[in-house]
C-alpha cells in the first residue's frame, strides 16, 4: 500500500475516541478509507453504530497532522501496516476486530507465528521472576518467539531472558512510541528491536491510560498460539491477556506457585478453570501435536546438584525460591553460626544458592 492510501488509515486512527470496532464499522461501510476521510457529517451520520461519533470525526480531520505523524515515522525508524498490508501478521489478521493499523520498530518474520505470550505481574515475587526467566528462556531456545507486554516485572524479565538466550522476542506496547511506557524500558526497547520487534497500534503520542493497556493485551494473545501467564493476583491485566486468548481460540497456561501468596492467586485460578498447569517448556509443547517432533526440547528435571554432604543438604533443603534471612535459617537447622556461614559459602561457590541484600538466602536459579 502506497504512503498516499495509507495516510488515510493513520488519519482516521489519530482521531480521538475512534476505537477497533468503530474503525472496522467504517471499513465495512464504505468502500474505501479515503470516502471516510472525505465524507460529510450526514453521510457519516448514516453509518450504524457511528451516528454519535460523526461530529467529532469531522473535526478530527488534520491533514497537516497526519503529515507530521508519518514523517516523524520514517525519522525514528517505524513502519507503519495496515490491515491490507501483506506484511500485516496472519495471526493477528485472524482475530475479531484486529489493530487496523500497527506501528513496528524492527522486524517481523514469518517464523514469529510460532509464538508463546508471557505475562505476569508487575508487583512480582523473586519466585516468578525466576520462573518468567526459566520459562522464557526454555521456549526461546525451543524455537518459539516470546511475545509480552514491555511492562515492568514478568513482561519485562521474559523479554530480556529470550534477549539473553539469543532467541526472538516481540513487545506489545500499551502506548504509542513517541511516550514509551514504563521509561525505564527503553533502552530494553531498542534491544528488542534490534532482535525481533515492537508493536504499537496507537499514534505516536499516544500516553499510558487505564483503557490503553487492556486494549493492547488482544494483541499479545493475537500474535500467539498461546498465552502463558507465570504470576498474577486475582486482580491482573495478565487475566485479561488469557481471556483475549480463550477468545480467540488460543491455549492458555498458568504456573502454579505459593498457594499463600496474593500474587500467585490469579494464576491458581486459571488452573482451576481449566489452564494447562506448567512447570517446564515441554508442558507447553505437548499441547500442539504438530510440533511435539521438530522443536528441540531441552531435558527437564534432571537434578544437577553435585554430591552434597549431609549438612549441605540440610542448609540446602532449609532454603527456598524466596529469600530468607541468615538467622532464620540459623533457627531451622542445629549448626552454630559459624559452621553454618561455612557452609553455606560452600553451596554458593558450586552455584546453589544466592544472597542478596541484608543477608538474605535463596536458591540459585
Amino acid at each position: 500500500m502506497n504512503d498516499e492510501k495509507k495516510r488515510y488509515w493513520v488519519g482516521i486512527n489519530m482521531i480521538r475516541g475512534i476505537t477497533p470496532r468503530r474503525f472496522h464499522v467504517l471499513l465495512n461501510y464504505f468502500s474505501d478509507l479515503s470516502a471516510v476521510w472525505n465524507a460529510s457529517e450526514s453521510k457519516l451520520r448514516e453509518v450504524p453504530s457511528v451516528k454519535k461519533f460523526a461530529a467529532r470525526l469531522v473535526e478530527g480531520r488534520d491533514d497537516g497532522a497526519v503529515n507530521a505523524e508519518m514523517r516523524r515515522c520514517r525519522e525514528l525508524g517505524i513502519e507503519l501496516i495496515a490491515l491490507e498490508d501483506d506484511a500485516y501478521p496472519e495471526t493477528l489478521r485472524a482475530i475479531p476486530k484486529p489493530p487496523p493499523l500497527l506501528y513496528m520498530k524492527g522486524q517481523y518474520r514469518r517464523g514469529d507465528r510460532l509464538a508463546i505470550g508471557v505475562v505476569g505481574t508487575r508487583k512480582y515475587t523473586n519466585y516468578g521472576k525466576r520462573m518468567a526467566e526459566k520459562l522464557s528462556g526454555q521456549l526461546s531456545r525451543a524455537g518459539f518467539t516470546v511475545v509480552s507486554g514491555m511492562a515492568r516485572g514478568i513482561d519485562t524479565f521474559s523479554h530480556q531472558s529470550t534477549l539473553n538466550a539469543n532467541g526472538r522476542t516481540v513487545a506489545v506496547m500499551g502506548t504509542g512510541f513517541g511516550v514509551p511506557y514504563p521509561r525505564e524500558n527503553v533502552n530494553l526497547m531498542r534491544r528488542i528491536a534490534a532482535n525481533g520487534a515492537v508493536f504499537s497500534e496507537f499514534p505516536l503520542d499516544q500516553g499510558p491510560s487505564r483503557w490503553s493497556f487492556p486494549q493492547r493485551n488482544r494483541v499479545i494473545s493475537g500474535l500467539s498460539r498461546g498465552v502463558l501467564v507465570v504470576e498474577a493476583p486475582a486482580r491482573s491485566g495478565a487475566l485479561i491477556t488469557a481471556h483475549d486468548a480463550l477468545n480467540q481460540g488460543r491455549e492458555v497456561f498458568a504456573v502454579p506457585g505459593d498457594a499463600r501468596k496474593k500474587t500467585m492467586r490469579g494464576t491458581h485460578g486459571l488452573i482451576k478453570d481449566g489452564a494447562k498447569l506448567v512447570e517446564d517448556v515441554a508442558d507447553v509443547v505437548e499441547e500442539f501435536n504438530d510440533l511435539q517432533l521438530r522443536l528441540p526440547l531441552e531435558k527437564g528435571g534432571v537434578d544437577k546438584r553435585p554430591d552434597l554432604t549431609d549438612e549441605q543438604k540440610e542448609v540446602y533443603e532449609v532454603l527456598g525460591d524466596e529469600p530468607i534471612h541468615f538467622n532464620e535459617v540459623l533457627g531451622r537447622v542445629d549448626f552454630p553460626p559459624g559452621r553454618l556461614s561455612h557452609i553455606i559459602f560452600q553451596l554458593e561457590i558450586d552455584d546453589l544458592v544466592e544472597r542478596s541484600d541484608g543477608n538474605l538466602w535463596a536458591k540459585a536459579k
